[in-house]
Formats: C-alpha cells, structure tokens, sequence
C-alpha cells in the first residue's frame, strides 16, 4: 500500500492510499460516505486486490486524517474538485488500465454528480454507486430547511451534531460495534454540507437521462438512511443503469450479511466480457 497527500486549492491536506495486487487489470477510484473514513473499506479492498483490481482511496475534507473542520464543506464544488484530484492520482498511477469510479452514500451521490458532467466521463469504464444519497427516506420539514440555509448564511462554519447508530449501518452486531468504537467517525454535520447534499440529489435525478456511462446501482430497500425509491427513480431515467435492491440488509451492504452477493457484482462489472 502506498500512501499519498493531496493539497487542495484552499490548502487543506487530504490523505489518500493506493493499494496494488500483484498483477493490477483494472482500478477503482473510491469515495467513502459521510462521517465516516477510507480506512473502513479495508475487506472490500482486499476483496477487489484478489482478483487483480487496485483501489484508490482518500479521506474527503473534514473526514478520517485529512484537514478540515469535521464535517464541514463550504460548496459541493471544492468536493467533486477533491475526487477529480483524487481520480487523477488515479490515471497518474495506472495509466493503461480501465478505470471505474466507486462511491457509498454520500459519496454515492457525489459520484454520479461527477459524471453528470459529461465531460468527466473521459477514462471512464464504468462508476458503481453504493446506496446513493439522491433523497431521504423522510423529506425534511420545510421549516428545518429553511433555518440551515439561515445558519448557512450567517454562520457557514457551523456544524450540527448528526450521529448514526450502529443499528443503521449493517444488521451484524459485530460491524454495528466496529463503527461505533472507530474513532475517526463523527457526527458533525456542517451547514453547508447538508443543503448540498440533499441539493445534489435533485441535481442528479435532473441529469440521470444524459448520463452515458455503464452503471452498477446497489441499494439496501428498507435503507434507513438514504431512499431506496430514488435509486429506483434514477434507474428508470439512467439508460445505462443496472440496479439491484437487497433485502435483509442496513445501509453498508458491503458490511453486512449480503456482502459476498455485493463484492460479486462488483467483480463482474469490473471484469471485461471475452469477445469471441
């Protein structure tokens, strides 16, 4: 595994890794979802190096070791900058293999409103979204949104306690136990952050029919922290989207019980089809 450092244009460190199989074939560009950190995906990516795919990784700002107020981002723009610098390592390190772009939850969605930019489909195989946020399973009140986009604009550093349990992440006691002692985790939620976010879900819902690009869309159905149904929503309008809905399972699929169903889908859509 090598370790990397990217300094963004407001001059913040974020840390990255690059972890290589013995015989790389393909690379995937990871992008971890909120409060949490790269270092949480470390099965999936000793999954993926055992069949030749290498992993790029980063911690987003505000997020795992790199800098930043936790949990804060001023504009959605610095972060789809941040995966672009990170995508970039990426190609820079492997040049001659396919590239797939890879984000959960938050990441899910900054993922999709990356390549929602045509342009930045280029050096692309394919992106795999992992229970996107898009929607929330319950819309926030209007009066709620309206008071952040208050506090946004008077106070943009702020950041609001945001915890998740455990019980929301996967339905394996152990993985629930794991996530709540990791103390690289938190549950601040900054201002900023949080009307973006649920701003970029409609932006990409909006732009789902021009999206070109191959795409693997993996969604918990009973999801208890992102809405399934838009996943659903996105599906129908993507022309070039493969959707699974698991049962059984919390949000991180990847660490849960199906999470052997998921890391095959994933193999597959990274493994080129023979031409006879």
């Amino acid at each position: 595994m090598r370790v990397f450092n990217h300094t963004t244009p407001d001059g913040l460190r974020l840390s990255g890794q690059i972890h290589i199989p013995a015989a790389p074939r393909a690379v995937m560009t990871l992008v971890h979802g909120f409060g949490e950190h790269q270092g949480r995906y470390a099965h999936m990516i000793a999954s993926l190096n055992a069949s030749g795919i290498a992993v790029v990784t980063m911690d987003l700002r505000g997020h795992g070791i790199s800098e930043g107020k936790r949990g804060v981002c001023h504009n959605y723009s610095q972060i789809l900058a941040d995966v672009g610098a990170q995508l970039k390592t990426a190609k820079r390190t492997f040049p001659d293999l396919p590239h797939y772009l890879y984000g959960h939850s938050m990441g899910g969605g900054i993922v999709l409103r990356y390549i929602s930019n045509t342009a930045r489909t280029e050096g692309l195989s394919g992106l795999i979204a992992s229970a996107p946020l898009l929607g929330l399973p319950k819309p926030l009140p209007k009066a709620q949104v309206f008071a952040v986009k208050m506090l946004r604009k008077f106070a943009p550093n702020a950041a609001l306690p945001n915890p998740i349990p455990g019980s929301q992440i996967s339905t394996l006691p152990a993985e629930q136990s794991r996530y709540e002692a990791d103390t690289l985790n938190h549950g601040k939620l900054g201002v900023g952050l949080a009307i973006d976010m649920v701003e970029n879900g409609e932006t990409v819902l909006s732009r789902a029919e021009d999206i070109q690009l191959p795409i693997l869309l993996m969604h918990a159905k009973a999801d208890q922290l992102t809405a399934s149904a838009a996943s659903e929503d996105f599906a129908r309008l993507a022309p070039y989207c493969d959707l699974h809905l698991f049962e059984d399972c919390e949000h991180e699929m990847h660490n849960d019980r199906v999470r052997d169903e998921v890391y095959a889908l994933m193999h597959k859509f990274m493994t080129p089809t023979p031409t006879v």
